[in-house]
């Protein structure tokens, strides 16, 4: 009797993986994967996706970018004038990865940055430097451009 109820544990167990690993997916998944959605993953109707709905990568951007004597990062820091504005509908912290490139474009390294419990419509503006311990693939006056990579979009 015991062997059964462990063989009907793990056989939930198993249908539940396959579960969560076919809800993961979706039509962005299939995308990464270059195959399309299947029909049960556009059984629901697909609304266009809400301004609160884009993606984050659209709330942060780079203003500017270069070599400047700076208060804080010093006499001829490559530094990132950065700019984040929350498109959403309630307040949002975000994360930002910039990633540093050389005249060849490169990767030399990155930094990250955050902005915290950013109001909707509200925008933060900043600036960032590289040290020298995040640029693993040459040395930071190889620098010569920047660009967000990554923004992660969280609820305080």
């Amino acid at each position: 009797m015991k062997r059964t109820q462990l063989r009907h544990a793990l056989v939930a167990v198993a249908v539940g993986a396959v579960v969560l690993t076919g809800c993961s997916g979706g039509e962005e998944a299939a995308a990464e994967k270059g195959s399309a959605p299947s029909a049960a993953d556009k059984s629901e109707p697909q609304d266009k996706p809400t301004k609160a709905e884009a993606p984050a990568s659209r709330d942060v951007q780079i203003v500017k970018a270069g070599v400047e004597d700076h208060q804080t990062w010093g006499p001829k820091a490559y530094v990132v004038h950065y700019e984040a504005k929350n498109n959403g509908t309630g307040a949002a912290n975000y994360y930002a990865e910039i990633e540093f490139l050389d005249k060849d474009g490169d990767h030399l390294g990155q930094t990250g940055i955050t902005v915290d419990k950013l109001g909707p419509g509200k925008t933060s503006t900043g600036d960032t430097a590289p040290l020298e311990a995040e640029i693993r693939n040459g040395k930071l006056t190889d620098i010569r451009s920047a660009r967000v990579t990554k923004v992660d979009r969280t609820d305080p």
